[in-house]
């Protein structure tokens, strides 16, 4: 996928994204690959062609352009200001392909009535859909995945993603755009889709989360004002977020929940995790509980009446140990109660949110399994840890054809598919997950199509607050025919 990540560090260095383009051209053999590319597409770049190894050995230290320019004596930034300055202000078709080995058009041209046109060669395979720091336009192409192949296109301010997937839908975009059309109107058709961002495991008033929640807004501000949606956006927290309920963590809970409210219109749903009714590794007295549980769910089901979806809150904190959770029987027996209590609930998409995993999970490939995480002892301890009761909860499940749940716990990021049902996993929010010198911070964007009442595509996000790795994103598909 060559094409995708010279583009990548293209548009990284158009759009101002440092961090990202300066560790590309760091490296020798990326930077030959990269000035062949860019020539293809009639750019010059003198000042990044003359670098040599040398010169890449004295800046492997440098997070800003300017530091480079300083070591090295050069006037990189200059060149890449220019050619941003030229490139900016332009309107950008990428054409994108399918996946599985899809037939990939090809694009006869470059440039068309001032439109630059680029092209992904290769039909992505799954292996394909794990991205180091994709620039945000991309980002954009990458929620409508369910629709490729298909054509990105962006400037500055704008973004719009439409189908392409054969030489008639080719021939109707040059049409437009040799009428000189407005493509951004002509292409704006996604007005029933939602957004739902999954946290967990904010572990708020352990004072190391303290860096990954700054990390954490810094993100969501960079993402959240570029999910179009007539919808409020939807944050669902899968719970531990506390270290432990006292009074001063319970009013950073309600502080953070009110933030996420004002900061991006949310609507806020949130379960209890292990950690919200536990105090240094006791289970609380029963009155405390209840007061957290009163303070922090109040209900066990949330209809969202506009788009008619219903959210079932379950409680794994109430039975089972510190580790592990359970739901009940009678849990169930009160969620259907209320359920059978909505009209036309036919009419209805129900997720589910819950704090325990229903199945052992896994880390992503990415990051390093360590030697004791392989041993056979290990996989019986991580399956003894899943739900008390996954089994009535996956029958019950089935008798309400639910499709979609939503859990923590593991500071895991996770997507499964298990039979016709979804199970997704959000890592911590604050960043729990540790390799080396990096500390992830983890959470999720799910897009959600009214229409057809389905979920579309799931991103994970990983950031590193130490800064020792880029920015990961992964794709993950809800299949048409699954659900």
């Amino acid at each position: 996928m060559k094409d995708f990540i010279y583009m990548n560090t293209f548009f990284n260095m158009i759009y101002g994204n440092e961090s990202a383009y300066i560790r590309d051209i760091q490296s020798p053999q990326f930077i030959e690959g990269y000035i062949k590319w860019l020539e293809t597409y009639q750019i010059f770049m003198p000042v990044l062609s003359s670098l040599k190894e040398s010169h890449l050995n004295m800046i492997a230290s440098c997070h800003k352009i300017i530091d480079v320019d300083h070591i090295l004596h050069i006037s990189l930034s200059e060149e890449i200001k220019s050619i941003s300055d030229f490139y900016q202000e332009k309107t950008h078709v990428l054409y994108i392909p399918g996946l599985n080995n899809e037939e990939v058009l090809n694009i006869p041209f470059q440039k068309l009535n001032d439109v630059y046109f680029y092209q992904i060669h290769q039909s992505f395979s799954k292996q394909d859909l794990s991205f180091y720091d994709p620039f945000f336009s991309f980002i954009y192409a990458m929620n409508h995945a369910d629709l490729w192949p298909g054509i990105l296109i962006f400037n500055h301010q704008k973004r719009i993603f439409t189908p392409l997937s054969n030489q008639n839908d080719l021939q109707e975009l040059i049409s437009h755009i040799q009428n000189q059309d407005d493509l951004f109107e002509v292409y704006a058709n996604y007005q029933e889709d939602s957004y739902f961002l999954q946290l967990s495991d904010l572990h708020l008033g352990k004072n190391k989360r303290q860096k990954g929640l700054i990390q954490l807004y810094n993100s969501l501000d960079m993402l959240i004002p570029h999910l179009y949606s007539p919808y409020p956006l939807k944050v669902l927290i899968t719970g531990d977020l506390m270290e432990s309920p006292n009074r001063k963590n319970m009013y950073l809970a309600n502080d953070f929940m009110n933030s996420l409210k004002k900061r991006y219109k949310a609507n806020v749903t949130f379960i209890l995790g292990n950690h919200d009714v536990i105090v240094h590794g006791f289970n609380m007295a029963r009155n405390q509980k209840s007061k957290v549980i009163a303070y922090l769910l109040g209900e066990n089901i949330k209809a969202i009446e506009q788009e008619k979806i219903i959210i079932v809150k379950m409680d794994t904190t109430s039975e089972g140990n510190l580790a592990r959770g359970k739901i009940g029987l009678r849990q169930l027996q009160e969620i259907d109660d209320e359920l059978e209590a909505i009209d036309h609930i036919e009419e209805y998409t129900i997720l589910v949110m819950l704090h325990h995993h229903v199945y052992p999970i896994s880390k992503a490939q990415f990051i390093k399994t360590k030697w004791h995480e392989k041993t056979f002892i290990n996989n019986i301890v991580e399956t003894s840890k899943v739900l008390v009761d996954a089994s009535l909860l996956i029958h019950w499940l089935d008798k309400k054809n639910i499709h979609y749940i939503f859990h923590g716990h593991k500071h895991l990021p996770f997507f499964r598919k298990v039979d016709d049902k979804y199970y997704i996993a959000a890592g911590s929010a604050t960043g729990g997950l540790k390799e080396s010198r990096s500390r992830y911070i983890s959470y999720n964007l799910i897009k959600y199509n009214g229409v057809q009442k389905k979920m579309k595509t799931c991103l994970i996000f990983y950031d590193d607050k130490a800064k020792a790795e880029r920015q990961r994103v992964e794709l993950y598909i809800f299949k048409e025919d699954d659900v």
